[in-house]
């Protein structure tokens, strides 16, 4: 496993500043466990476990939006400038995904222009919504138009759905909340016409699609039945496939037929997620992916390496 030289889209950061932001914001731990405990170190070492080259960094849940707008603008750009430092430490085995101050549109569209023109960072993180309003909403049309116009790779993470508390849901939201979360910002997307008006964007899901290789079919049934078919005209299983996902908590025969069944492999990238899991799980991950016997060298390359490559042009040859 350590011969490969992989690169890993969905792996995070979680340095103490961080903790520091959301125990302020009343916020003790992350999903089932406490605050997993991250260095760069760490990921490094399980880099090297694992057989891979480079990872694209990246914050996560719960973002940076804890109500006030001056206050996420100033975290944004607090959290890109430490993740370039990061990568300009390490560029051969870093790369980053930035935040931007959303639900701030003016924000977000300055803080665009800083992370590529002068960060040079590799990509944008998007949580799944923001401010109860899911990415792909119109509110957010002139971000997404500026990250079409820049060809942006742009990551999407699911966060906690509002409202599950009302529920007395009291099942890690994690497990079954973020999956689902990752579908409606997918249908979201194609639904409201962003796939097809703004092609120029690719967009990573999460975790495989979650729950998206299991209702894709079920989603094209209504292609001509639903009142926003006009937003996408060449049916919704023609803009699943133009996704990107990863493989992160997928490494195993289940997830992985029903992805193939409908995306074609050069949609597919490697991803671990950690440090929010363990070392054991990733690897343990890493090694159901690696024991998946319907690849071939050829498609293995191209995911584990291949597709990242042409989305980051520095990484090749790293």
């Amino acid at each position: 496993m350590a011969q490969t030289r992989r690169i890993d889209v969905h792996h995070h950061v979680l340095p103490d500043f961080y903790k520091d932001v959301q125990r302020q914001a009343g916020i003790m731990g992350s999903a089932y466990q406490a605050f997993p405990e991250w260095t760069a170190e760490k990921s490094l070492a399980l880099m090297d476990e694992t057989g891979t080259a480079t990872s694209i960094l990246s914050f996560t849940s719960p973002g940076i939006f804890f109500g006030d707008v001056a206050q996420t603008r100033g975290l944004a750009r607090q959290f890109n400038d430490w993740l370039a430092e990061l990568v300009a430490r390490h560029p051969r085995r870093f790369g980053a995904f930035a935040f931007l101050p959303l639900p701030d549109v003016d924000g977000a569209l300055a803080e665009i222009a800083r992370v590529y023109d002068d960060l040079k960072l590799d990509g944008i993180c998007l949580l799944t919504s923001v401010d109860q309003r899911y990415i792909g909403h119109p509110d957010f049309w002139p971000v997404y138009e500026e990250l079409n116009r820049r060809k942006a790779v742009v990551f999407i993470h699911p966060c906690y759905p509002p409202g599950t508390e009302a529920l007395g849901w009291d099942i890690p939201r994690m497990l079954i909340d973020y999956p689902f979360e990752t579908t409606r910002v997918a249908t979201n997307l194609i639904f409201n016409g962003v796939t097809e008006k703004l092609p120029d964007i690719k967009f990573i899901l999460s975790h495989a699609g979650g729950t998206l290789p299991m209702l894709a079919h079920r989603i094209s049934l209504f292609d001509k039945k639903t009142k926003q078919r006009e937003q996408y005209p060449h049916g919704a299983l023609h803009y699943i496939a133009k996704f990107y996902y990863d493989t992160a908590l997928s490494g195993h025969a289940a997830p992985l037929d029903a992805l193939t069944a409908f995306v074609p492999p050069s949609q597919i990238l490697f991803g671990t997620d950690y440090p929010y899991v363990s070392e054991d799980i990733a690897i343990a991950e890493t090694k159901g992916f690696d024991a998946y016997g319907k690849f071939d060298a050829a498609t293995r390359a191209l995911i584990e390496r291949g597709t990242a490559e042409a989305l980051f042009p520095r990484l090749k040859g790293l």
